[in-house]
């Protein structure tokens, strides 16, 4: 069984946002995914939900969607650092980038650049049924637009929201730093 969580400074990083670990734990924990799992991450940023993924799916493959070439460079990266083969990065922008990829068990979506709902419709029409996508959320107008996004779509849905504070040395004392609370979305395809 896969240990979900690596330590981010593992991660080779440039200027390219990065889910932190205890995040990328729980989207691991939700998206559940098998050893022969084809898997989308779509706003792959770094690269490192795509390493989490190719993890579990050993036998599978880890589409990474990223319109950002840096951040496609870092996949790469962090694809050959932790010794991944099953990982195939994708340059562009969902949908759009979307095209020509085959049916899918899991789909996490970290970033949407404005194009939710067109993004959603087509991981509805890419995922097998009882195939699920996980959705993290930073925005109060994010988390809406999902919770909207997801009333009509014949989906199991749920979600929760997560604080994290992680603890610092400040002189003879130790004080909590909080992060930006984060929602993270689980939806199965019924």
């Amino acid at each position: 069984m896969a240990a979900f969580g690596i330590e981010d400074s593992e991660f080779i990083r440039g200027k390219v946002p990065m889910t932190k670990a205890e995040i990328r734990a729980m989207v691991m924990v939700k998206a559940a995914i098998q050893d022969n799992d084809i898997v989308a991450d779509i706003g792959a940023g770094t690269g490192s939900l795509t390493i989490e993924a190719a993890l579990c799916a050993k036998s599978g493959k880890v589409f990474a969607i990223e319109k950002n070439p840096e951040g496609i460079q870092l996949i790469k990266q962090n694809a050959e650092k932790f010794g991944y083969q099953n990982i195939i990065a994708i340059e562009g922008s969902a949908p759009d980038a979307m095209d020509g990829l085959p049916p899918l068990d899991v789909i996490i979506i970290g970033g949407t650049s404005g194009n939710m709902h067109k993004i959603l419709d087509n991981a509805e029409n890419l995922l097998k049924k009882g195939g699920r996508i996980v959705l993290t959320a930073v925005t109060a107008e994010t988390t809406g637009e999902v919770v909207r996004e997801f009333k009509d779509r014949p989906f199991k849905f749920e979600g929760f929201q997560m604080q994290i504070n992680r603890l610092r040395k400040l002189g003879r004392y130790h004080l909590f730093d909080p992060q930006s609370p984060v929602f993270i979305f689980t939806a199965t395809k019924i």
